[in-house]
């Protein structure tokens, strides 16, 4: 019997693992029928409800987030700067290195990949920018990053920032761009689509497929859509994973 595809899931900004759970339960049906389960886990920073949380699922705290806050009330003076970055990106890293004491030894992603491991990653919100830093620590030689980090593919959910920074290579800008096979969606209707738009630029054109909705900033939920989207991440996960 085939083994089944697993894909980390990180939720967005002020919400959690059920949370995002229940915000995926139409994708993740979709999915399950076709031999893939998305794995959800809780951010490392605590913070504020999030955008859409209210009134739905206010009783579901304590909530979280992936993204490091780099910046406090949106005060430029207050960011902080990139020595700092590096060390709260290295925080994520740290949480989701964690993840094998939970989940698995993840090493064999190296090797192709095994019942326990993480095919790909997906985040929703600020955390897509979450996914785009990890995809590119992973294909950077000069990154130190750890062994096991090696998705084969990403999926990108009405993204927010850009890729955040894990290296000091980071701190050169579009040092080169991120070619992970990736599934991306935008919304039209979303108000943050523009820094959708601008985070699905840091890929090479080849490795995005792409998806407009006239949606708000949600995770798809219409059937048409749900379809469109597991039947891409279907495609995308047998060829990388060679299942």
């Amino acid at each position: 019997m085939p083994s089944r595809i697993r894909i980390l899931c990180l939720h967005g900004d002020g919400t959690n693992a059920t949370i995002f759970a229940a915000q995926t339960r139409h994708l993740r049906r979709a999915l399950d029928l076709q031999g893939i389960d998305l794995v959800y886990v809780t951010g490392p920073f605590e913070c504020a409800p999030g955008y859409g949380v209210s009134p739905f699922f206010d009783d579901c705290g304590p909530f979280y987030r992936w993204s490091p806050d780099f910046c406090e009330q949106d005060d430029e003076s207050q960011c902080c700067d990139i020595d700092e970055r590096l060390e709260r990106g290295r925080g994520v890293i740290d949480a989701i290195d964690d993840l094998r004491y939970e989940f698995g030894d993840v090493d064999s992603n190296i090797d192709g990949g095994g019942k326990n491991t993480f095919a790909g990653i997906l985040g929703f919100s600020s955390s897509a920018g979450v996914v785009a830093g990890i995809l590119a620590a992973q294909e950077n030689e000069q990154m130190a990053t750890p062994v096991w980090l090696h998705f084969k593919f990403g999926i990108l959910i009405n993204g927010t920032g850009m890729p955040l920074p894990l290296s000091e290579v980071s701190k050169i800008p579009h040092a080169a761009s991120i070619s992970t096979p990736t599934v991306a969606v935008v919304g039209t209707k979303d108000q943050w689509q523009a820094e959708s738009r601008r985070l699905i630029g840091c890929f090479e054109n080849d490795a995005v497929t792409l998806f407009e909705f006239n949606n708000e900033h949600k995770v798809p939920a219409e059937e048409t859509q749900v379809e469109q989207i597991s039947t891409a991440i279907c495609k995308l996960a047998r060829v990388t994973t060679s299942l």
